[in-house]
């Protein structure tokens, strides 16, 4: 049974949810088995993510497995809510970020399961077009390091700079990718303004603002269709950011948490994305 929860950090505060430091499982117990016969407990993005999860319900892709989904709202991390134990698993990041988030945490042993979709990073504009892009210039783009690099490799393919880096180049660390240190030709002098992914499409407006990269869920949750409206977007072939369920190390082998992972890579979610999405969300190949 689908039970969709939509929370705030307020709420999760109130219900002694948020960062316990303690690791404790659902029987609240630390280090204890889960009971597998209790909800498995997901933190999801609304869009596409929660969807997805309530979609592979909806086909009984899920057996008898039960899943309690929380949508959360406001700054809030679900990689600690999940590191701690507080939650069971979270759906709404790629592995390069993930990598990011476990190198800066001390302990954390999250793991990602099987690439589900691609939510493609676009490059918008309600001011010019990629052929009258002008000197001087500023695209907004996320703040955060990998999907900075990210960013910079999409204007690179859109022909607005080069890189002294490739994405496909082995062994590349994405966090390390910055325009100050990468951006080898800038032929229009284009600067940089670093905003939170949440806030990217808002700078649609911010007449300061040239272009704005913005992640494929804040865009589709801005009204914007992916698809048509970006003047670039990703492919999913071989994209190293496709979005994944991800728990803690103990839990990955979790029969809820294999079924859950099979239903979301199932043929039949991957057409579901097809056809509910036309190009805005890509399965991941």
């Amino acid at each position: 049974m689908f039970r969709r929860v939509t929370t705030t950090v307020a709420t999760l505060l109130a219900a002694g949810l948020v960062l316990s430091g303690c690791g404790a499982t659902q029987s609240g117990t630390p280090g204890a088995a889960a009971d597998t016969s209790k909800p498995l407990r997901i933190i999801a993005d609304v869009t596409p993510h929660a969807v997805l999860l309530e979609e592979a319900e909806k086909q009984g892709l899920l057996g008898d497995v039960k899943i309690d989904v929380t949508e959360i709202s406001g700054d809030i991390d679900p990689n600690q809510l999940v590191n701690a134990g507080d939650l069971d698993a979270n759906f709404f990041q790629h592995v390069p970020y993930l990598n990011d988030w476990n190198a800066q945490h001390d302990g954390a042993d999250l793991v990602a399961l099987a690439p589900v979709h691609v939510e493609p990073l676009g490059l918008y504009s309600e001011k010019v077009t990629l052929d009258s892009v002008p000197d001087g210039a500023v695209i907004a783009i996320p703040a955060d390091a990998t999907n900075q690099a990210r960013a910079l490799f999409l204007i690179a393919d859109a022909g607005l700079i080069t890189l002294d880096v490739k994405a496909d180049d082995e062994g590349l660390d994405y966090s390390q990718i910055t325009p100050e240190t990468n951006v080898t030709g800038n032929p229009k002098n284009i600067s940089w303004l670093k905003i939170d992914r949440p806030q990217l499409a808002a700078t649609l407006k911010d007449p300061k603002v040239t272009l704005s990269i913005i992640n494929g869920n804040y865009a589709l949750e801005a009204g914007l269709t992916p698809a048509s409206d970006a003047l670039k977007l990703e492919s999913a072939d071989n994209n190293p950011y496709a979005n994944v369920l991800v728990v803690k190390e103990a839990l990955k082998d979790d029969p809820r948490v294999v079924k859950v992972n099979e239903a979301l890579t199932s043929p039949e979610l991957q057409k579901f994305i097809e056809d509910t999405f036309k190009g805005s969300v890509l399965p991941a190949k």
